[in-house]
């Protein structure tokens, strides 16, 4: 297939293109500043330009969309919702009018709410999340994503050719971040993780998501999945941090080991995904 890609240049974009060059498919790379260093025919878009998303998409089979502003820090809140909502909406809306039936989205975990929250409300409800578990974010990141998947939901009513799917990415390495100092430190200490869970995602398995995203045609469905490793990315048992940060959630799991606390079950049987690359296992 002829893939446009947004946000190419970026972590998860990298490891992406890569992804599907490997896999046989061809890449278009959309970026915002053109780069020397991209390797796939590129084009220059603002995501926020309809008519330049639309005619940056045309002629391609499939749109992988991650460009987007990756947190709410400083004063960016209206920024964020503005860039990310408008953004996703108009490549989706451009993919439906063209007639591309194959759209991924990078959500992410921050759209349950615990990220970036505001308010100390406990969110919790159950662990592992699922995509069942109700979200409530209260920072303009987390609630431009969950507003993303909303709209993907009327847009597949709107065109049902149309195949979404919504991946909540949780927090993505590169490999070699395991071996580093600050990385091992974190994993010890267990005040670093409870506001996403403890969750990661090795950048590769992330790219592999995506792929398998487009790859797998549902018409007329938008489906959220959680995208994070099997396990957690502490050194400290999943039940014993349960215990301590989340003692009130209902347990969903056995969590006799280090399971992580986001299940990638759905991603698993509808989409293949099996994430490859643990931080604790050498290669």
């Amino acid at each position: 297939m002829k893939i446009a890609l947004t946000g190419a240049m970026g972590l998860v974009g990298r490891y992406t293109s890569a992804e599907l060059a490997r896999a046989g498919h061809q890449v278009v790379a959309l970026t915002h500043h053109p780069s020397q260093d991209c390797a796939f025919p590129q084009k220059v878009v603002d995501i926020t330009d309809f008519p330049a998303v639309r005619e940056a998409v045309r002629g391609c089979d499939a749109v992988i969309h991650l460009a987007a502003i990756p947190h709410p820090a400083g004063d960016k809140d209206s920024s964020v919702m503005h860039t990310n909502v408008i953004g996703d909406y108009n490549v989706v809306l451009a993919a439906g009018l063209l007639g591309i039936r194959r759209v991924a989205i990078a959500s992410s975990d921050c759209a349950l709410g615990i990220t970036w929250s505001h308010s100390k409300i406990d969110r919790v409800k159950y662990l592992p999340v699922d995509e069942e578990h109700p979200a409530s974010p209260d920072n303009g990141y987390g609630l431009s994503k969950l507003l993303s998947e909303r709209m993907c939901n009327a847009m597949s009513l709107r065109f049902p050719e149309l195949s979404i799917a919504s991946l909540r990415i949780t927090h993505v390495l590169r490999p070699e971040a395991y071996r580093s100092a600050g990385f091992l430190d974190w994993t010890k200490d267990p005040d670093a993780g409870p506001e996403n869970l403890w969750s990661y995602i090795d950048a590769r398995d992330c790219a592999a998501a995506f792929r398998l995203a487009v790859e797998n045609y549902r018409p007329g469905r938008h489906e959220v999945y959680y995208i994070a490793a099997d396990n957690t990315r502490s050194r400290i048992p999943s039940r014993e941090l349960i215990r301590r940060y989340y003692p009130g959630a209902e347990l969903r799991g056995p969590f006799s080991g280090f399971e992580s606390l986001e299940s990638n079950r759905k991603a698993r049987r509808l989409l293949g995904f099996a994430p490859l690359h643990r931080w604790d296992v050498p290669e």
